[in-house]
């Protein structure tokens, strides 16, 4: 549990930054604060959804990276609707954010396999 909310807010911290950086490119001067717990919630449901999704096993890993892009996209979209994001953004940018957001977060679970991976076999290099 401990894990999934610091994943959580650690995506809420990219998320963010992200979209702060595409503000920058709109010459926006301010980042409502209603948004940065939209984009928590937001992050909540993707993640648990997520979670559920890698608990299913997939014959084929590009239809597992492609459901979890479906899945991920489709909800910041009904997000845009409910929030009213797209008065400010454009449909184009917000598919644009969420492929960045999945790059950065799935170089992040790498990093971390590769951690995992390292200290087990420092492990199993000490008992031998």
């Amino acid at each position: 549990m401990k894990k999934a909310i610091l994943n959580i807010f650690a995506m809420t911290g990219m998320t963010l930054t992200v979209l702060s950086l595409v503000a920058l490119c709109y010459h926006a001067s301010f980042l409502c604060l209603d948004t940065v717990f939209q984009a928590l919630g937001l992050n909540a449901v993707i993640y648990a959804g997520i979670s559920l999704l890698n608990s299913i096993e997939f014959r084929y890993y590009l239809a597992e990276i492609a459901l979890k892009l479906l899945y991920s996209i489709s909800l910041v979209l009904i997000s845009g609707i409910i929030f009213g994001w797209y008065s400010s953004l454009s449909t184009p940018v917000l598919c644009f954010m969420v492929l960045v957001m999945l790059v950065l977060c799935g170089y992040l679970d790498m990093l971390s396999i590769k951690n995992e991976v390292r200290e087990i076999n420092d492990l199993i290099g000490e008992n031998y």
